[in-house]
C-alpha cells in the first residue's frame, strides 16, 4: 500500500485532536487552543515517524507518544494523570471504531502507529464524530465526576506553611458552620486533616482522639486557631468535632473560600475523595 506521509499527517492531526478534545470534555478541563493543536501537532508528527521507522510504534514508545501529548495539552493542570488516563480510554475507542469501519468496509484505516484513510474520508469523519459523541457529549461528566457519579471539588487548603490538595464531595446535608463567625466547614478526612497539622499537634490528636480533650491539651499559642463544632450525623444523636482555622482554601479556578477545616472521621470517602463541602 502506498502511504503519502502529508496524508498520514493531516489524518492523524485530526483523530489525536479529537480524542484529547473528548477526554478534556470528560475530565472537566479547559485546554488553550494553541497546546491542543500543538499536542496534535506531536501526535501527527509521531505517526510519521512511526511509518518510517516501524520500531517506534512498539506499545511502549506508543504509550509515550500519549504521555507526551498529553503533557502538552494538560500539562500542569491538577487532574493530569485522570485527564491522561481518559485520554487513553478515548484512544483505544477511536481505534477500535475505526478498525471496525475498517473490516466492514474491506480496507485498511489504522497503519502503524496512526490512522490512515483507507475509506473514504467521510467515513474517517463519520467514525471521528460518532467516537466524540459517545465519549465527550453522551458519557460527558461522568469522569469529571469519578466513579461515584458526583460532583467532586479539588481545593488546596494551606495551614501553618503546609499545603494539601484535597478532593471534597459536594453534600447538600453538609450544614456545618463555625459558631462564632457563622463561616462554612469543610469536613476533612482524618489522614488529610493531619498532614496540614504540626507533629505536636498530631501527637496531641493520636493520644487523645476526643475532639475536647485534643483542644484541652494542645499548646497554648495553637489554642486560638482551633475550636470545638457541635454536629448531629445519621446514628450519631451530637458530637464535637475539632477544627481549625486555615490560612487559605483556594478553588481551581484561583478564587479562594473562607471557611474553617473540621477533622472528620478515618476512612470518610473510602478514598474516593478526602473530605466533604456544603458550599
Amino acid at each position: 500500500m502506498v502511504v503519502y506521509l502529508d496524508v498520514l499527517f493531516a489524518v492523524n492531526v485530526l483523530m489525536d485532536g479529537a480524542s484529547l478534545l473528548a477526554a478534556a470534555a470528560l475530565g472537566g478541563v479547559r485546554v488553550r487552543r494553541i497546546r491542543w493543536l500543538t499536542a496534535a501537532a506531536l501526535g501527527g508528527g509521531y505517526a510519521v515517524l512511526a511509518a518510517v521507522l516501524p520500531t517506534l510504534a512498539a506499545l511502549p514508545l506508543r504509550v509515550l507518544a500519549g504521555i507526551g501529548m498529553c503533557a502538552a495539552a494538560f500539562g500542569g493542570k491538577p487532574a493530569f494523570g485522570r485527564v491522561c488516563a481518559l485520554y487513553f480510554v478515548v484512544a483505544a475507542s477511536f481505534a477500535g471504531l475505526a478498525a471496525a469501519l475498517g473490516a466492514a468496509t474491506g480496507r485498511k484505516l489504522l497503519f502503524g502507529a496512526g490512522y490512515y484513510i483507507a475509506v473514504p474520508f467521510r467515513v474517517l469523519m463519520l467514525a471521528a464524530a460518532a467516537g466524540y459523541a459517545l465519549s465527550g457529549i453522551l458519557l460527558r461528566g461522568d469522569a469529571l465526576h469519578g466513579p461515584l457519579r458526583r460532583e467532586v471539588e479539588r481545593l488546596t487548603v494551606r495551614f501553618d506553611g503546609r499545603k494539601r490538595e484535597v478532593r471534597l464531595l459536594h453534600d447538600t446535608g453538609n450544614s456545618l458552620v463555625e459558631p462564632v463567625s457563622g463561616r462554612p466547614v469543610l469536613v476533612l478526612g482524618r489522614e488529610a486533616a493531619c498532614s496540614l497539622l504540626d507533629e505536636e499537634i498530631k501527637r496531641v490528636w493520636t493520644q487523645k482522639k476526643d475532639a475536647a480533650a485534643c483542644l484541652a491539651a494542645l499548646p497554648s499559642e495553637a489554642t486560638s486557631r482551633f475550636g470545638l463544632l457541635p454536629y448531629r450525623a445519621v446514628g450519631v444523636e451530637s458530637g464535637l468535632l475539632l477544627y481549625f482555622r486555615p490560612d487559605s482554601v483556594q478553588r481551581a479556578d484561583g478564587t479562594t473560600l473562607d471557611c474553617v477545616c473540621a477533622i472528620g472521621p478515618d476512612g470518610i470517602g473510602q478514598g474516593a475523595y478526602d473530605g466533604l463541602i456544603g458550599v
